[in-house]
């Protein structure tokens, strides 16, 4: 497998007409792919001003980028050259001529998919993946949301120019707003080379929806509030998180840190079964919504677990806008553990073609496949997740249904799609094999993230590396060494190294299977060394306590701040004693009213 894989996907957009403008009416035409064709949509708008700010939103995601950007500094060493200082000529060509291969017609080959429309009896549909992999968006117009439509249904791409945006911007709620959306009069046809790696990213985000999760209500003024703080107030140092607190009969709490700011939910009681404590990234993406939230009647919050995409559901009444932060850009590689999990499994293909069969009639809820296909949860979610890894099913969060979309016209090759780079296959290879990949040391830093040691074992190169680095509470490297020539060559600047992918997966399936086995006495005993976070919340203070387990030793930390904890270190003769200290300790927090934060800060 090559490093860079790409699907070229044929586009043509002809011109469309200008907007139609009086004091009573607008007309609008947003062109769409030619080449695809089949989907129209004509109709007036019923709420235009919601719809303008939805269509805004979404292209502010589809147009984010945060990923790190060199500056040119070719104007300096022109100046520098001009004043006799010691920059030579062949410097300045050098970086020139870096800077044009590593950020100019290099990259202009890899496009991200134009956003994705799709027009059905009774809804319109926009979907888009920001560049950057961190964001992703689909926007639903339903019911009363337009008037005497004229409509074809299908799937196709719609074009969002900057000049686009501006003719969106232009309408007002004072004025008869048509929308249309149509292929436009001539156009050339074009091939977007999209990577599979950003393909595969879609659908690890439609993915990671399907998974069980924490599923409750804010009120749009409480998303304000986030951002109104965050407006005013830039964090000097990590962590940099959105912390949800749920307790059962009480208002989520929002707290942003590192302040430790305290935000009463507004929107009504958590109704889950147990409390619990979750931890968000990505919370400065969350302005993309500001221009919704007037507009919003309630924000639904969809979380999936530590290193997941949050899902933030802003229901308009006839407008929903369904919004994916996933937490990193493309340039990390935390989510390479985390969607591991994702990766479909062997599905046969009479239930494949039984579930296709279903989705293309209508929509239906994964209970209501199972009824059709006769088969149990486990094996009809296989079968979804193999359609979404190809494109041709997208998960409604918002109604909790999937519906049969094709993401692009042709098929898509699976083995592309398998995994993101060459890099992560080989580090599967290497997995592959028991005993290949080694952690030989785990260690905790509090605060500061974990320690992470292992060794790889190449049987098939006949080599040995060894590799360490450290992961912060925000799933940042924030050190690391490998014995790798890829390491020694260039560090980190292209990314982590084979080994160190190997040793990230292993490690995060070993806290897997030990999260799986807390609930039994026989799993406790695999537990020889963890880090568990307990928190109870009174009156605006909280009390946070820390027991640490490290085979013989139990350390405990309490106190109200986190720099400045009291300290515990307790030696016993044997780790099954300790053990047994380590878990009573935990039942008696637990009984005493706190909450387990662990899994928030799990990385």
């Amino acid at each position: 497998m090559s490093g860079l894989q790409v699907a070229e996907v044929r586009v043509r957009y002809g011109s469309a007409p200008k907007p139609v403008l009086d004091d009573q009416a607008y007309r609008l035409t947003l062109p769409t792919d030619g080449v695809r064709g089949g989907a129209r949509f004509s109709a007036r708008l019923a709420r235009p001003a919601v719809v303008r700010d939805a269509l805004l939103t979404i292209g502010d995601v589809l147009a984010s980028d945060l990923r790190f950007k060199a500056r040119d500094r070719s104007d300096y060493l022109a100046y520098l050259l001009a004043q006799g200082k010691r920059a030579t000529q062949a410097v300045w060509d050098a970086q020139k001529a870096f800077l044009e291969e590593r950020y100019g017609e290099a990259t202009a080959d890899e496009v991200p998919l134009d956003p994705v429309l799709s027009v059905r009896d009774g809804e319109l549909a926009f979907e888009v993946f920001s560049r950057d992999e961190s964001a992703y968006a689909r926007l639903s117009l339903r019911g009363a949301a337009y008037e005497r439509a004229e409509l074809a249904a299908g799937t196709t791409h719609v074009e969002l120019l900057p000049e686009t945006l501006l003719d969106i911007a232009r309408i007002r709620s004072y004025r008869e707003t048509t929308l249309e959306l149509m292929p436009g009069e001539g156009g050339t046809e074009r091939a977007l080379r999209v990577p599979y790696r950003w393909l595969r990213a879609f659908g690890q985000v439609q993915a990671a929806s399907t998974l069980p999760g924490t599923t409750f209500e804010i009120s749009p003024v409480d998303l304000y509030n986030v951002l109104l703080t965050l407006r005013m107030r830039r964090a000097k140092k990590p962590p940099r998180a959105l912390r949800y607190e749920l307790v059962p009969g009480e208002a989520p709490r929002l707290v942003l840190e590192p302040w430790d700011t305290v935000l009463d939910g507004s929107a009504g009681p958590y109704r889950g079964s147990r409390p619990q404590v979750v931890r968000t990234w990505g919370r400065r993406r969350l302005g993309v919504l500001a221009r919704l939230l007037p507009h919003a009647k309630s924000v639904r919050v969809h979380l999936v677990g530590a290193g997941l995409p949050a899902f933030y559901v802003v229901d308009c009444g006839d407008v929903q806008l369904t919004l994916a932060l996933s937490g990193w850009t493309d340039a990390g590689w935390a989510g390479i553990a985390t969607f591991d999990l994702l990766v479909p499994g062997a599905v046969d293909d009479v239930l494949a073609k039984q579930v296709d069969a279903a989705l293309s009639r209508e929509d239906h809820s994964i209970e209501q496949l199972m009824e059709v296909t006769g088969r149990d949860l486990g094996t009809v979610r296989q079968a979804l997740l193999a359609e979404m890894s190809q494109g041709r099913v997208l998960h409604d969060v918002a109604n909790g249904r999937f519906v049969r979309r094709d993401l692009v016209a042709a098929d898509l090759d699976g083995e592309k799609l398998r995994y993101r780079d060459a890099r992560e296959e080989q580090a599967h290879r290497l997995l592959a094999v028991a005993g290949q990949v080694q952690l030989t040391r785990v260690h905790d830093l509090g605060g500061d993230g974990v320690r992470i040691e292992g060794e790889v074992a190449d049987k098939q190169a006949h080599r040995t590396y060894r590799a360490s680095f450290t992961i912060d509470r925000e799933g940042r490297t924030v050190d690391a060494s490998c014995s790798s020539p890829q390491f020694r060559r260039s560090g980190l600047r292209e990314g982590p190294t084979v080994p160190m992918i190997a040793i990230r997966l292993l490690y995060s399936r070993q806290q897997a299977e030990l999260e799986r086995a807390r609930g039994s006495e026989a799993g406790r005993k695999l537990i020889r060394a963890e880090t568990r976070t307990m928190v109870r919340r009174e009156r605006g203070r909280a009390m946070t306590y820390r027991v640490s387990l490290d085979d013989r030793q139990v350390v405990v930390r309490w106190g109200e701040h986190p720099d400045q904890m009291r300290m515990h270190r307790l030696m016993y003769p044997t780790a099954d004693e300790a053990r047994a200290d380590y878990f009573s300790r935990l039942d008696e927090l637990g009984q005493g009213g706190f909450i387990d934060a662990s899994a928030a800060e799990a990385i």
